[in-house]
Formats: C-alpha cells, structure tokens, sequence
C-alpha cells in the first residue's frame, strides 16, 4: 500500500465521476492455500487491504464494512486481524482515529452464513478509511472471487493468488474491462505439506482506473457483469502420487442430487400425497387440468417461509403436515404430487435472480440455491413456481427468471433450460371521463393486468393486511388526481385479469379559462422518465417478459370546444419489430377519444439493442408529455 500524504486530501478526484460519492484510491487482494495450523487441515487465506476518499456526506456508508462468512461442516470461516483507520486533514496535519474492538460485531444473516460488521469513525467530507482483514476458509475448492468494479470508481485494484504446484485451477475472468496488467512469478519450495516443500506460482492482476459499475432498470444482478476473477479447483495432485479430480460432469451431479434424501429422496416419495390425491383430482378430467388443481392446491396449502435452497428443510411429508416449508418443500412436494398422479414432472435446479447466473461450462453445484418444477403436458413444457401464492400455474416470478436453469431427468440425464415466460405481462388501462364547464373532471379509470404485470400487482396489494387497507392506501398516495374510490376484483383469481376500478375526479382549473382547456388525457401510469440512462450498457435489458400497455381514453368535453394543438398521430418500431408504439386521436362530438399502444415485444434486449431502446422510451415520453389544448370557439 503507497504511503499516505497530504497529497491525497488535495487531489480533485472527484473529476474521476462527478456523480460518485466516494473513490477507491487503492485496494490489495491476496490469497493464498495454506495448511491451517489449528486444524491441520488445508484451507485458504484471504487478505484484503482498502483505502478509500470519502467524497461527498453520502458517501459515510463506504465506512461500514460487511465481511460475509460461510458455514463448512459444523464451523464459520473465521475473520481475524481486522484493523481500520479513519483520517482526516486538520489544520495542516493528518489526524487519525483507529477502529475500536467494540465497533465490530457478527451478525447472524441464515444458519450458513455470519456477517462480520464494522464502521470506521469519525467519517467527513475528504476523509480518508484505510481498513484490513484476513479470512480463513477450508473451501479450497473456491477462491474467493476478487471484484475489480464496484459502485464506486477505483484508481488501482490489485489481486494476488498464490496457489501450490498441486492445484490446479480453472481461472476465469469476468465483465466488460480487461486486465490492466498480469504478472507471474515462481516461488520456490514455498508450500510446506506433510513434511515435503512444493513449488508455488504467484499470480498477480492489476486493473487500474476502473469506472463504477452503474446499476440500471431491468437488469439481473450486477455480480453478472461487474469485472471479475474467478478460480475453481480442478485438480488436486495429492503427494503420494494420486489425483482426486474437483471437476465433474452432470452425470456426476444428477446422480448425487437424485441421491440425495433432501432432493431424489423426496421426488420418490409417493406415499404422501396418494391418499389425498382422489380427493383434488378427477380421474375423468384431463391431466393440464389436474395438473393446475395439484398446483393450486400445493400453493395454498404450504405456506413459504421465505427460506431459498435446493434441498429441502422439513421433507415433504412433514412440510404438509405442518402446512410451512421452503423453496424445496414446497416445489419437490409438487413435483412428487404430479408424479404420483401420473403426470411427467421433473425438479429444475436454479439460480435466483440475485445470485447470478451459474456457470454454463461445467457443473458448479453452489451455484444453483432454489429448485422450481417443470409438468410435461401434451408435449409442453410449463415451468411452476408453488411457493409464491400470487403466481398462476405456468408462470414464473421475476426472483426465478435467470437465463437458465438444469432440469433432472433421471441419474444420468439432465439438461439446460430456459427460464422464461411463454405469455406477455399486458396492462389495459380504459379512461373514461367528463369535463364539467366550471372546469372539473369526473369519471372512472378500468385497470387490466395479466401475466407477469397481473402478478407484480398482485404482490404489491397482498403486501398491505387487508384490501381495505390497500384501496385506502391508493386513494390517499395518487398524484395528480383525487380517487373517490378504488375497487379491486379476481385478487384471488389467478388465471383471470386483475381488475381495478378507480373513480376519480381532476381539479383542471389551473389550466382552465373562461376560453381554453389545456390537458393531457394520459391521467394515470404516465411515463415520466427514461428508465435507460446510460451511454453505454454492456449487458442485457431483461424484462422478464414481452409487455404490452394500451390506454384507450374516452373524454367528454362541454359544447363548444375545438382542438387548437394536440400531439400528431403517430408509430414508429424498432428494427425487426423490436418494439411498436402507436398513438391516435380524434375529436368529433365534444368527444376526445385517445388510443395509446407500447409493445415491447422481447423479453430481453442485447446490448447492441440498447440505444434504439433508449430512443425509443425518449420519444414516447415526449409525445407522451405533449398535452391537449381545447378553445372555445
């Protein structure tokens, strides 16, 4: 780490980003597989070393620093040598205040994982932390990723791996930046094991002027694509002359997952759900439709507890019984539901949203941290989520649509599978209103969701305990409009629209003289900012699904109105039929009919896409914002 001095206080990093709270002057990364002296076992050491310039007031939350820890077997890696130091330039002179034991704590997040938290004090504008710690860890199998980019700029990023002649390590490299810099060097007899000295490599990266990553709507997690490094152990040559191989085929995890009592062990369990099966099902009825009652009956009998995982808690039997489980109880119990009642199901191992996406080139098992079903049915495949009661039979939630998933066929066969919506998310929005001639506007607004929209409403409105509470909560929050009432119906009704009716009236005295109205009949959901902000993306827009949005507007003026300036007819598409809008309207018989139609017909968008989906938002936003204005004549 380059020493400190005044230099750093008077430097004007933040030209580096004018929008960034805090930069990263300098950080180190090194790890290194070591023999752990206290269990006389092998493991991996971690150091890590960071100065960061507190930039602006809201950049103090840089001064709080998470280390997670991970259970192996019976204990937590361990976090040791924490040492942190805060400094700041008072009157000429660099004043430092040191991190006291008592401001770090653990705090425990789920039964595998610990986070070990720390504040450093004193934290002002200019301010400059310097922090360091070690991590012990016998997962040897993993080094821990080192992430080059984060939210913040860095000027120089430093990683060193020191790995043993008999490792040998799949590296992989991640995002959109290259290496600054890559050295290797060799260390000899460095790595003492049962008494013999081995060979070491020490790998050193360096990035340097490294941009923030900047998050942005409609993508996956940023762990997909901010700049990393990976390593994952392939081989390890054991001193007596043996290889035990850490790389496997899917053959080898199909068989250990249909294996395993917590996953195959409860797809085979068909005694369960045998006895209760005759009184859901219809032997007479066809198997998509016993299929949706299995499902349905899953779902509101087995209540989520909000814990992830691919294998299951409490089993299935128990999970019915006691009507509570996780991801796995819950899926797994469908998946041995539908197969006792002869219908083809299978488990999909996934990895949620947020966890990024697993890797495609060869199996890593902890990457995948939920499991889904899938019903073949009549030759189609339907992906089911039972854990989430707002979802219908066929559609997936935005936390499981995450490219892809691995669906397990039997102990020697499985295969990719997109993670995917067939059905577009669709809103319908029908305006119905009267301009009264003192100037107030009455009437009601018809809301229709479906699919993927149908189900992000749904999950907002079962968000409040009651609906009361729900259309309470929409009539006091609306802007620009005063609802008198809002009424929501088929909340419970999964495969039919979700509908609202909202009864509002509008105060257009403002823009209302004794001659003229000026208007904008777009009253509700109106798009006010470009959710693509950036110059550049260099990954995906992903929707979850293709959506589409049209408002049909019907709204009766007093007598003796015409349309002095409105916003043209007008459609316009992206390339290959990306994306459409459309947007007409005409006046006759005081009444101001307007349709407005966005389909953005792709699920995802590429980054090649990105500009022309930018532009497109640009100009629908402003014919979108472009009002109506009536004189009398």
């Amino acid at each position: 780490m380059p020493k400190l001095d005044a230099s750093h206080f008077t430097t004007d990093h933040q030209s580096k980003d004018t929008a960034t709270n805090a930069i990263v002057l300098y950080e180190f990364g090194r790890s290194e597989v070591e023999v752990l002296e206290s269990e006389r076992t092998l493991g991996v050491t971690h150091y890590c070393h960071v100065r960061i310039k507190i930039l602006k007031k809201e950049g103090d939350k840089h001064a709080t620093i998470e280390v997670p820890t991970y259970k192996y077997g019976n204990d937590f890696e361990r976090v040791r040598e924490i040492k942190g130091t805060t400094y700041n330039m008072v009157d000429g002179q660099i004043k430092a205040d040191e991190l006291k034991k008592e401001a770090i704590f653990t705090e425990k997040s789920s039964e595998y994982l610990n986070i070990v938290k720390f504040t450093l004090p004193n934290i002002q504008e200019n301010s400059i932390i310097e922090y360091s710690y070690r991590v012990t860890t016998p997962a040897i199998w993993n080094l821990r990723s080192w992430y080059f980019q984060d939210e913040i700029p860095k000027l120089h990023s430093e990683y060193v791996a020191v790995i043993p002649s008999l490792f040998d390590y799949n590296v992989t490299l991640k995002g959109h930046y290259a290496i600054s810099d890559v050295k290797s060097a060799k260390l000899n007899e460095h790595f003492l094991l049962n008494g013999q000295r081995h060979d070491c490599s020490r790998m050193t990266y360096t990035m340097k002027d490294v941009p923030a990553f900047k998050e942005e709507d409609f993508m996956l997690a940023p762990i997909n694509y901010i700049s990393a490094i990976n390593f994952e152990l392939r081989t390890f040559h054991e001193p007596n002359g043996a290889i035990k191989n850490y790389t496997r085929v899917w053959k080898d995890v199909d068989r250990d997952l249909l294996n395993e009592k917590e996953f195959g062990g409860q797809i085979k369990n068909k005694s369960v759900y045998a006895k209760l099966l005759p009184s859901i099902i219809s032997a007479d009825s066809s198997k998509l439709y016993n299929a949706k009652k299995i499902y349905s009956y899953i779902q509101q009998n087995i209540v989520w507890n909000k814990t992830l995982g691919k294998y299951t808690e409490n089993g299935i039997k128990d999970a019915l019984e006691k009507k509570k489980g996780n991801v796995a109880d819950i899926n797994l119990s469908l998946v041995a539901a539908l197969n006792t009642a002869d219908i083809e199901a299978y488990p999909v191992i996934i990895s949620t949203r947020n966890n990024g996406m697993p890797n495609m080139i060869h199996p890593v098992l902890s990457d995948f941290n939920a499991v889904i079903a899938a019903a073949v049915i009549d030759g189609k495949t339907y992906l089911l989520d039972a854990c989430d009661k707002t979802l219908p039979f066929g559609l997936l939630s935005l936390r499981s649509i995450n490219d892809r998933g691995r669906i397990i066929y039997s102990k020697q066969s499985s295969d990719w599978i997109e993670l995917k919506n067939e059905s577009p998310s669709k809103k319908t929005f029908n305006i119905f209103g009267v301009v009264s001639p003192d100037g107030k506007l009455k009437g009601k607004i018809e809301k229709y969701y479906f699919g993927l929209g149908a189900w992000v409403q749904r999950t907002k409105i079962e968000e409040f305990p009651t609906l009361e509470e729900y259309e309470e909560d929409v009539i006091e929050k609306s802007p620009r409009i005063k609802v008198l009432s809002n009424k929501v119906k088929n909340l419970k009704e999964l495969d039919d629209a979700l509908v609202e009716v909202m009864e509002f009236e509008m105060d257009l005295r403002e823009n209302f003289t004794d001659n003229q109205i000026l208007i904008n009949p777009i009253l509700f959901e109106r798009q006010l900012k470009n959710p693509f902000s950036l110059t550049e993306r260099n990954f995906h827009v992903d929707l979850g699904s293709a959506q589409n949005e049209q408002f049909n507007i019907n709204i009766t003026f007093p007598e003796g109105y015409k349309v002095e300036s409105f916003p043209k007819n007008t459609a316009y598409s992206l390339p290959e039929g990306a994306a459409r809008y459309q947007y007409r309207s005409t006046f006759s018989d005081n009444i101001l009919m307007v349709q407005q139609i966005t389909n953005l017909n792709h699920a995802i968008y590429s980054p090649e896409e990105y500009f022309h989906l930018k532009e497109f938002f640009s100009l629908l936003i402003q014919h979108q914002n472009t009002d109506f204005l009536f004189k009398k004549l």
